[in-house]
């Protein structure tokens, strides 16, 4: 946990203190948590969501480009798209499944009751405002799950996928949602706030690879700004 002493902060990492003039929080799924110790970030929590992906040999599927869907209305994903990979390969995915654990890499494992209470939270929000379509959500998410599901989806943008065999799964990764629970929005832009001696990056979204660059030269100077 993190908490100000002074004008100094002090950082507790597996039982060791740490300190300095200026803490940067880029903790991702934990990243609302570290906030809300600093009394920042306090309309926000997380809602972690499992992205799961399937791929094939380039060879089976022979795609030059990548293929993406048209954005939901509503719903902040991207939606099953065709990427081609280093290795070789086409992958389809990711799915957008709301989960109870940040760290939930499988279905079965990874959560507490710390996590789940956190989500249930964001999701009464959801529910509640209806700034998003969450029973469709649910419905169309969950079943993707089973590979025939996710394939069939992806067919809608290449139907030549109906005739892939020999998909293999690719390690999922976890969306770190950021929700703003007055309203139930789910959040689609970058959201960095700043205290004293505090900056903390909430909302990190994507394309968070390209944009990388760019958006680290604009918090190391919000930082700086306050050095």
């Amino acid at each position: 946990s993190a908490v100000a002493i002074d004008s100094e902060q002090a950082l507790s990492l597996n039982g060791e203190i740490l300190s300095g003039k200026h803490f940067v929080n880029v903790a991702g799924s934990q990243s609302d948590r570290i906030a809300h110790k600093f009394d920042m970030g306090l309309d926000y929590s997380m809602i972690p969501f499992m992205g799961i992906y399937r791929a094939v040999k380039s060879e089976k599927l022979p795609l030059r480009t990548l293929v993406y869907p048209v954005p939901h209305p509503l719903n902040p994903f991207l939606g099953v798209h065709f990427t081609l990979t280093s290795d070789f390969k086409v992958k389809i995915g990711p799915t957008a499944i709301p989960i109870f654990g940040r760290e939930q890499y499988d279905l079965l494992h990874g959560w507490s009751s710390k996590d789940i209470g956190s989500t249930l939270l964001g999701l009464s929000s959801m529910a509640r405002h209806g700034a998003h379509d969450l029973p469709a959500l649910i419905r169309s998410e969950w079943p993707k799950v089973f590979t025939a599901t996710l394939v069939r989806e992806a067919e809608e943008l290449v139907p030549s996928v109906t005739n892939v065999s020999g998909w293999i799964r690719k390690p999922p990764g976890i969306r770190a949602q950021l929700i703003h629970r007055p309203t139930g929005r789910l959040e689609q832009d970058f959201i960095v706030e700043q205290g004293h001696n505090s900056t903390h990056v909430l909302n990190a979204v994507s394309p968070g690879w390209t944009s990388a660059l760019p958006f680290g030269d604009y918090v190391s100077s919000m930082v700086l700004s306050k050095l």
